[in-house]
């Protein structure tokens, strides 16, 4: 009986003991909370590139592009006190389209001003711009099969740089191009929807009255566009409209 009690005695201490090393074991694994709202506050160069990009993303306002702040000059690390940190920060207008870009930026500390800076960076801007995929020679009608998306550095590029299809599709170049050569607007031109020389309907009209008549083309046009045209019947120079490859609406 006296050892059934020691050994029950035993059991009920190991127990305890058991217990006391694992709730040890718990409190040592939960580290002391941390009072990081007391600690300075450092703004580095990367977190200034991170702002920009952020700042001038919004300004870009276009989903297809991707912004890229490289090369920050002008900044030194920055300490700030605890507090509710905050910034405002003034681009230029042609920030959006990159290149070497200067900011001034303020930081706020619980609104109110701490300190004021101003940087300079590299903005790289990428986007699929228009390139002809293979060689296209000067005045030849652009067709899809002409082109392709490649994505490039568009702050390297002209301000006009050509990004849809449909900017050039059914026009034609002005120039020759090789291939994977980025499109420009002025690289391209509306194709002429008559030529010299070709015969047309010339149409007179006003509220009262229509006249129809053959008419000869004394230059190139495209739909919209005012050119010369010859009345075959009267001889006569006449001014008119392209409505499209076969009329002219005659100046009345």
């Amino acid at each position: 009986m006296e050892r059934t009690a020691w050994f029950s005695w035993f059991v009920i201490m190991l127990g305890i003991a058991i217990a006391a090393i694992t709730l040890a074991e718990a409190s040592y694994a939960t580290p002391p909370p941390r009072e990081g709202a007391r600690d300075p506050q450092v703004i580095e160069g990367e977190d200034v590139a991170g702002i920009l990009e952020t700042h001038l993303q919004k300004m870009v306002n276009d989903r297809r592009k991707r912004v890229e702040v490289r090369e920050i000059r002008g900044y030194e690390k920055l300490v700030f006190p605890p507090g509710d940190l905050s910034y405002d920060i003034a681009l230029p207008d042609q920030a959006g389209r990159g290149g070497t870009v200067s900011a001034s930026i303020r930081f706020l500390v619980n609104g109110k001003e701490a300190r004021k800076c101003r940087v300079t960076a590299q903005v790289n801007i990428f986007t699929d711009v228009v390139v002809a995929r293979s060689f296209l020679k000067k005045g030849q009608i652009i067709q899809e099969k002409d082109l392709q998306l490649v994505n490039k550095n568009i702050s390297l590029l002209a301000p006009d740089v050509v990004t849809d299809f449909e900017e050039v599709v059914g026009k034609r170049t002005t120039l020759t191009m090789n291939s994977q050569e980025a499109f420009r607007k002025g690289m391209v031109e509306r194709a002429p929807l008559v030529k010299k020389g070709d015969r047309i309907t010339l149409i007179v009209e006003n509220n009262h009255f229509r006249i129809t008549s053959v008419g000869e083309v004394q230059e190139e046009g495209g739909r919209g566009e005012r050119i010369r045209l010859l009345n075959v019947v009267s001889k006569r120079e006449v001014y008119g409209r392209v409505l499209d490859a076969n009329t002219a609406q005659v100046d009345y």
